[in-house]
């Protein structure tokens, strides 16, 4: 089995450390497994690390000029002439770690050809459950709309999220499920997803990563499914928890009017 882990990290190199030590301590209970971990640096104080003691790994670091989440992650790819020599290819922040037995159940599962996306269970610690499914049916354009204004009018924002809001944080156990989309913490695409879309072009600088690649792999006529005895943990957005509010609001707006003018324009 051949991984690679594309992590994007800013500012967060206690998580990064974190991260790294348990994707190598879980790869080493596995024989046959490569995994290469590519570290997109966007940070603004950046840090010199060394990365010889993971053992179990190879690791190598893109430092950027802050382009962003999903664009840091796709510069690598994108470059990668031999992404499809890869089993999978996972995109993630740092502020995650992976379970012990991830890559033993990894190596177990059996993924239909046609599945472009798993996602994993991701274990909230701050809110005490499971971050997916993140969206299990396709939102009308009405809903994108609607969340588009919550971003614009932050009165409405604020009602959200002391009313509907409360609703996901209820525990719910989902069974192994076809989904439309994953959580963006930790987006593991399957070589499957590369055979239909060799390159990821997405212009938004953060949010809405999910959403587009859902749709991408929609498109294509291929499916996210839904794999709980994969498990990450997460440690809550060490990166965006520092935007200020207005910029927040801002990059939304902006991730939701792209996803309504690229995908819902019909």
């Amino acid at each position: 089995m051949k991984l690679l882990i594309v992590c994007v990290n800013y500012n967060s190199y206690s998580e990064l450390t974190s991260y790294l030590t348990s994707i190598n301590f879980a790869a080493s209970k596995v024989r046959n497994i490569q995994v290469d971990i590519s570290i997109v640096d966007n940070s603004t104080c950046v840090e010199e690390v060394t990365y010889d003691s993971y053992s179990y790994v190879k690791v190598s670091v893109t430092k950027l000029n802050n382009v962003g989440y999903l664009i840091g992650a796709q510069t690598v790819i994108n470059s990668i002439a031999n992404i499809l020599d890869y089993d999978y290819v996972a995109i993630s922040n740092v502020d995650i770690t992976v379970a012990e037995n991830f890559f033993i159940n990894l190596e177990n599962i059996i993924i239909a050809q046609d599945v472009a996306w798993i996602a994993p269970k991701i274990f909230s610690k701050v809110e005490n459950r499971d971050r997916n499914p993140k969206v299990i049916s396709r939102y009308s354009k009405n809903k994108l709309q609607l969340l588009y204004y919550m971003y614009k009018i932050p009165v409405l924002y604020y009602l959200y999220t002391m009313s509907a809001y409360q609703c996901k944080k209820l525990q719910v156990n989902y069974p192994e499920i076809d989904i439309y989309a994953g959580h963006g913490s930790f987006m593991l695409l399957t070589r499957s997803f590369f055979e239909s879309n060799r390159k990821i072009e997405y212009p938004i600088f953060l949010f809405g990563e999910e959403l587009f690649l859902a749709e991408i792999v929609m498109k294509a006529g291929k499916k996210v499914r839904y794999v709980p005895n994969l498990v990450i943990e997460d440690n809550e957005h060490i990166s965006t928890s520092t935007l200020k509010k207005k910029t927040y609001f801002k990059y939304n707006r902006e991730s939701i009017k792209y996803i309504l003018d690229t995908f819902y324009h019909e």
